[in-house]
């Protein structure tokens, strides 16, 4: 399959289009719902908080769509505010280079994940309290689009002032740091309203979802040329061939075969690592286009 026909790769796939709810990107969808929910959190004066956050006592009353309803309710504005800015720009890059599906799956997972860990706490240590919050879920995309492109670098605005030029991986060291001097000031008894845990369950679920392929087409056989059943197998290739009088037996010569990946290739998909796919020059998108199907025919061709 080439590469192009992935959904992060087609034209506009990336792009965040606002009007009718039918042309919206599911990063639009995940923004608009913890938009409204927010606002009706506001306006219930946090009583709905109370019904959608996630804590042992919910799920002990049965409340069992609390696992999902805690990742999209907020409490305070800077604590919805700064969850939607790193949804924004940390998801739409995601859905650039996994797609749309995928990034749905890390928001989600790493909810649960770091809602499970939460709980676990709680259960064992406690006390209990009320989880709620985006932010299991974005830092599971932060750490899954570093672990992607580690060097891929952005420029940001520090205290809205100062611009600062950093990389993925920086971002995600930092983010790690902040959430274990929380930790710390947690194990020892000073106090903090943070649920650190949930970070911690988030960024394990967006590591281990890259490192361990589930991003990968290949893994769940999409993109794998399938073996064709029935096909008969041309004579001579196998077995034994009777040969006529004064025949001689045919020889073939191996077809040279060259690497996968040619140093030309190697180098775009370096560039597309510290760049992006957009940095892409029309030249580098033929050969990487050319190198795609050439290694799909070859696999084919092996099967």
């Amino acid at each position: 399959m080439s590469i192009y026909n992935r959904d992060y790769m087609r034209d506009g796939g990336g792009q965040q289009r606002f009007g009718e709810p039918s042309s919206w990107s599911l990063l639009s969808w995940l923004l608009a719902i913890n938009t409204v929910v927010f606002v009706a959190t506001l306006l219930s004066v946090g009583r709905l908080a109370d019904v959608l956050g996630l804590s042992l006592q919910t799920l002990g009353s049965f409340f069992l769509w609390t696992p999902i309803t805690y990742q999209f309710t907020h409490h305070g504005v800077l604590h919805f505010i700064g969850n939607m800015i790193g949804l924004f720009f940390l998801g739409r890059l995601l859905m650039q280079l996994i797609g749309p599906r995928h990034l749905l799956r890390v928001y989600l997972l790493g909810g649960l994940a770091g809602g499970f860990l939460q709980m676990a706490y709680n259960f064992l240590i406690g006390p209990d309290g009320n989880t709620i919050g985006a932010s299991a879920s974005v830092l599971a995309i932060l750490i899954a689009t570093a672990t992607l492109a580690p060097h891929q670098s952005f420029q940001l605005l520090l205290f809205f002032v100062l611009p600062i030029r950093m990389t993925l991986r920086t971002l995600a060291l930092f983010a790690i740091g902040i959430d274990v001097i929380t930790l710390i000031i947690v194990l020892t008894g000073q106090g903090s309203n943070i649920a650190v845990f949930a970070h911690f369950g988030g960024m394990l679920l967006g590591w281990a979802y890259i490192r361990y392929g589930f991003h990968d087409p290949a893994r769940s056989g999409r993109g794998l040329p399938k073996r064709r059943r029935g096909k008969k197998r041309k004579p001579g290739r196998f077995g034994i061939r009777i040969l006529k009088d004064g025949e001689q037996p045919e020889t073939r010569k191996p077809e040279p075969k060259g690497p996968f990946v040619a140093n030309d290739v190697d180098a775009i998909l370096d560039k597309i690592n510290e760049k992006g796919f957009q940095s892409l020059t029309d030249e580098e998108r033929k050969i990487l286009e050319k190198s795609s199907s050439r290694l799909s025919k070859r696999l084919e061709d092996e099967s």
